[in-house]
């Protein structure tokens, strides 16, 4: 049986235990435009409270990807 990809909604504490997700987070937020870095760390650490991640990890080789609409 194979795991499922969605793993589900988190916050902060939760996504910083897969820091390779925190970091392709970190990644592709700065890509969309998100260059002050103290204001995205401020809206990481409050993630679960205002938004939350949904977290996925890969069903081939276990790494865990997050995924947030921060528009």
């Amino acid at each position: 049986m194979r795991d499922k990809p969605y793993v589900g909604e988190v916050g902060y504490s939760e996504l910083a235990a897969h820091p390779e997700a925190l970091d392709q987070l970190r990644n592709e937020m700065r890509l969309d435009g998100w260059h002050d870095t103290q204001q995205l760390e401020q809206f990481l650490t409050h993630l679960g409270q205002a938004a939350s991640a949904m977290l996925f990890k890969c069903t081939v080789c276990g790494t865990h990807l997050a995924y947030t609409d921060s528009s």
